[in-house]
This record gives C-alpha cells, sequence and structure tokens, in this order.
C-alpha cells in the first residue's frame, strides 16, 4: 500500500471478499492526489441506484440495499422484494409518510406485521383506514369490510362504543337485514323510523298522546295459550286489535265498554253498567236476532217465557202481584184469552181481573154450572142447574127480601109468608098446596 497508489491496486472482486473490506477511493484529479475521505462525503458520492441495483449494497447479490429514486425518498430493497418511504405535505403543519410495498415480478404484495410471541402490533397516535382497504379476514377465507358513508356528513368523528359483555367471552354486531336473536336490548326508536316490513307491505307505529307528556306507557302483549280457533288456527300467535280491521275476540274482559254508530267526536254512545254486579254473571243470547229490553222503555215483546213474573207500580215499589203456575198442570201450557173485541169495556173504565177473595161487581157475564157457598171453606153448597130450560128465560126478582120457594121445602113451619097470597097468583101445584095449607 505505501509503494503503491490506489490507482495502482487491483480490484477485489465481491467473490474474494471475506471480513471487513476496504472502500476504494479513486480520485480522478492529477492534482489532487489520495486523500483521506469521511464517511459522509463517501456517502454523498454513492449512486442513488434502483430496486434492482441499489446504490448502496447490503449483501454479495448487490441487490439488498438503499436506492433514492427522487428528492426525499428513500427506498429499501431485500431481494425482489422492498419498500420504498416518501412523504408528502397535507398542510403547513401536516405531513403524510408513505411506505409503499414493491416487488418486481408480484403484482400484489402484502405487508405483515408478526410480532413475537404475545407482543402486539400498537399504534400510539391515531389510527386512520380507508374504508375502502380496511377488511377483516378469517383464515378459512371469508372477509368482511367496513363503510363508513352513510354516518353523517361532515368531518366530525362518529364514536361507536362496544357494549359490556356481561355473559359469555363475545357478542355479534347486529346486521340490518340479517335474522339474529336480541337479548337484553332497551331499544329508543324515532316513531317515524319504526316500520316493520313484509315484502312490499309496511307498517310504522307512532305515538300519540294527547292528555299526557313526558310519560312512558307500557304495553303488554297477551298469552296466546291454547287456544284454537278458524281465525287464529296456530295455538302460539295472537294478533293485536286495532279501530278498523274485522277481527275475532277470544277470552276478553271489557271495563266501561261504549257502543258507537262511528267513530267522530262527539257521537251519542250505548254504556254497558256492571256497577251493581257482586258476582260473575253470565248473560245467554237466544239462537236469532232481538231487540235488547230496557226497563223504561215502551216496547213490544214477543215468545217469552217469564218466571215469577212480578208487575209492580211505577209510582210504589212496595205495590206489587206475582203470577203463579204452581197448580198448573205438568206438561201443559194453558191459554188465557180476553173477550171477544165486541164484548170488551170500550168506555172510560177499565177492565178488571175478577179474583176469588175480592169483592167486585161482574157486569155481562155468563156463568157456567155456578156453584154457590156461603163462605170459602163452606161445605155446603147450592148448584144451579138449567138442563131443564128449552130456552132462553129471564128470572126477576120482588123489590123486597124473599126466600125461594121449592116443589120440596114448602111446609107451614118452614116457610113464612110475609104477606097473603092470592089465588089469582098462582097456578098449578103451587095453587093446590096453598089450598090444602089453608084448611081447604
Amino acid at each position: 500500500m505505501g509503494t503503491r497508489k490506489i490507482s495502482q491496486l487491483d480490484t477485489i472482486s465481491d467473490s474474494n471478499l471475506s471480513g471487513e473490506g476496504i472502500l476504494p477511493v479513486v480520485v480522478s484529479d492529477p492534482l489532487i492526489p489520495n486523500r483521506k475521505v469521511k464517511i459522509n462525503q463517501l456517502h454523498k458520492g454513492l449512486a442513488q441506484g434502483e430496486k434492482g441495483s441499489p446504490g448502496l449494497c447490503f449483501d454479495l447479490d448487490r441487490n439488498t440495499g438503499l436506492y433514492q429514486s427522487a428528492y426525499d425518498q428513500l427506498g429499501l430493497s431485500f431481494g425482489t422484494s422492498g419498500f420504498y418511504m416518501t412523504t408528502i405535505s397535507n398542510s403547513e403543519t401536516s405531513k403524510s409518510l408513505y411506505i409503499t410495498a414493491v416487488h418486481e415480478t408480484s403484482t400484489n404484495a402484502d405487508i405483515v406485521l408478526a410480532p413475537k410471541g404475545t407482543g402486539a402490533v400498537k399504534v400510539t397516535g391515531n389510527f386512520v383506514v380507508s374504508d375502502q382497504t380496511f377488511i377483516l379476514e378469517d383464515a378459512q377465507g371469508p372477509k368482511a369490510r367496513f363503510e363508513v358513508s352513510n354516518i353523517g356528513t361532515g368531518t366530525n368523528t362518529r364514536i361507536f362504543t362496544l357494549p359490556a359483555i356481561t355473559s359469555g367471552n363475545g357478542t355479534t354486531v347486529v346486521g340490518d337485514n340479517t335474522t339474529q336473536t336480541l337479548t337484553n336490548k332497551t331499544l329508543l326508536i324515532d316513531e317515524d323510523n319504526l316500520v316493520i316490513t313484509d315484502g312490499d307491505e309496511e307498517a310504522i307505529f307512532q305515538i300519540n298522546w294527547t292528555t299526557t307528556s313526558d310519560t312512558r306507557r307500557s304495553y303488554l302483549l297477551p298469552d296466546a295459550g291454547t287456544v284454537t280457533t278458524t281465525a287464529e288456527p296456530t295455538a302460539t300467535s295472537s294478533t293485536l286489535l286495532d279501530t278498523k280491521a274485522e277481527q275475532t275476540v277470544l277470552n276478553k274482559s271489557f271495563v266501561d265498554i261504549k257502543f258507537q254508530t262511528d267513530a267522530e267526536i262527539g257521537t251519542a254512545f250505548a254504556q254497558l253498567n256492571t256497577d251493581a254486579l257482586t258476582a260473575n254473571r253470565i248473560i245467554t243470547v237466544p239462537d236469532l236476532s232481538l231487540t235488547l229490553v230496557g226497563t223504561e222503555t215502551t216496547q213490544t215483546l214477543q215468545n217469552k217465557t217469564v218466571e215469577q213474573l212480578i208487575l209492580q207500580d211505577d209510582a210504589d215499589g212496595s205495590k206489587k202481584i206475582t203470577f203463579s203456575v204452581t197448580n198448573q198442570n205438568a206438561s201443559s201450557n194453558q191459554t188465557f184469552e180476553v173477550p171477544p173485541t165486541n164484548d170488551l169495556n170500550n168506555g172510560s173504565d177499565n177492565n178488571v181481573f175478577v179474583t176469588n177473595t175480592a169483592t167486585q161487581i161482574l157486569s155481562n157475564k155468563t156463568i157456567v154450572a155456578p156453584v154457590l157457598k156461603q163462605s170459602v171453606g163452606s161445605t155446603t153448597t147450592v148448584t144451579l142447574d138449567t138442563s131443564n130450560i128449552t130456552g132462553t128465560r129471564t128470572i126477576k126478582f120482588p123489590d123486597s127480601d124473599a126466600t125461594l120457594l121449592s116443589t120440596e121445602n114448602v111446609t107451614l113451619e118452614d116457610v113464612s109468608f110475609g104477606a097473603g097470597i092470592g089465588g089469582n097468583n098462582l097456578t098449578g101445584l103451587t095453587r093446590h098446596q096453598q089450598f090444602f095449607y089453608a084448611g081447604f
């Protein structure tokens, strides 16, 4: 070395290098002999190189090292692969540093960060990834990508808070078109956004509080039970009621029922009053169309069978008449008719029922086989027999107290005449008997 110029030294081939190598410095200017150079001067003098031939190499194949294609850029090459690093200005206070994967033959090249053991890849600052390139991939191949274009406008950052997992080791994200089971959820949804769809059919639920505000109402879903009907053939299903649909309602208890002709405000209604009930009651409807009977309404009743009929005075409720059929023969239905129209009292007087104990005046009556008694309990009777009469007869009574005479009881002992009986008034057997009693 001391007797030879550097320019006179032979070039040492890469194959002959081992251990430390000596970097030759060639100074072509004859006026400047061989001189010492600093390491920073040496690096400044290196060629920029390119991906396949770096300016500063680290291996014997001269394809692993540093290279530079443009100002403020630096490439790191290792074989056919490498990284290329550059920077761009976003603003006066913001820069973006790019690390780009490059490969000489492959179109696609992944960058894999592999921490050792249980180590992790950590980012101390903000970690921003484009939703177009942030993809989660399963080991078996399925991939998931997150889309943020619909979370709102502007540059505000939306925050998604992960829920507390109270049981198990994980949870599942809910999708808007997936079949999933939700548990332990409180749903607060604007009424305009609560829509249930079935194909093209939609149902929207709305709140219409007219009398209260700032109040939470509870709507309890019924237990369908084991009821099976033609309207609801599935035992485990039940249908909500609405104000317009024709529906069949089962096993319902109604409080303060009101019936209206329509749903307009101010429409007259009929209300069922159950205040007087002291126990469960059953109202059975007959198998025909009908009109309800009111206690104060003027109505015509047809085909009614009344048990224990009681008539009551409208002014004095203590005045009552009870009709009893106790003496009626079993399996019989007796008909009671009013007299013919022409025989009814059409005057100002009302007709009155005749009873066996009341003192009453009868008019225009025809009595068949009448039996006379002194009192109700008397055992002696007088039967009026009209079997010998061949026509209509009229019996006149004298204008005084009198005792009837008969062919069987005319004697001096039991007949007393209040006045003399003239022969001119007697005929037949009666006249002969009178002559006999007179001593003829």
